[in-house]
């Protein structure tokens, strides 16, 4: 933190940011940093698409509160949000998983799930209705959620580009938002996550033990 707040004052660097950090890690070195009166930083890089939401539990929390802009990696999982892949058809061609299905998080038999369909299904339906492409919905997605400054794209091919940066002043409408959220949705458990740890934190904060 010390070197990073002294190559901040040098003026080698303006800002920094933390890649995937937990919500406790990045509490922890905001608060070292203001505790040493040094530079902190100003954003974190999570993934985060419509197919891993699970860091709004504590990671977009904890950004929210020290003031942090996320700016995720991956906003269209590894290419599934672009519609490449299909149900039942092993990928092939110059594709991410068409030069390797079994290649990491994004492995095809690994996140071919039901729930990734569903989205999937989801993001179509929303796209062919408005005559943009699924990695337009699928970005616009991310980009509205909130502490959300910008994203990391990844596109392989200069018309890929083209595609996603004109999701750039695209904004879905709340219905469009609640269906994308509700297919989405990781569904943790009942505690701390899920409805009953909500309503319990809710009524904490409302002063009732």
């Amino acid at each position: 933190m010390r070197t990073l707040d002294g190559f901040a004052r040098a003026g080698k660097i303006r800002y920094y940011g933390l890649s995937n950090f937990t919500g406790w890690q990045l509490t922890k070195a905001v608060r070292l940093a203001r505790a040493l009166n040094a530079a902190g930083p100003v954003t974190l890089q999570p993934q985060y698409s419509l197919l891993v939401r699970e860091i709004e539990w504590e990671m977009v929390p904890a950004a929210m509160d020290a003031s942090l802009g996320l700016l995720p990696w991956s906003p269209l999982g590894g290419g599934w949000l672009s519609g490449k892949y299909k149900r039942g058809q092993w990928p092939s061609g110059a594709t991410r998983l068409g030069e390797d299905p079994n290649r990491g998080m994004e492995a095809y038999d690994r996140r071919g799930t039901r729930r990734t369909w569903d989205v999937i299904d989801a993001v179509q339906k929303i796209a062919d209705e408005r005559g943009v492409s699924m990695a337009a919905i699928a970005l616009a997605w991310v980009s509205d959620r909130p502490a959300v400054a910008s994203t990391i794209l990844g596109p392989r091919t200069a018309q890929q580009l083209e595609t996603n940066l004109r999701a750039a002043d695209l904004h879905l409408s709340p219905a469009e938002t609640a269906a994308l959220n509700a297919a989405s949705d990781p569904q943790p458990a009942d505690y701390p996550y899920g409805a009953l740890g909500v309503q319990q934190r809710d009524r904490r904060l409302a002063g009732g033990g």
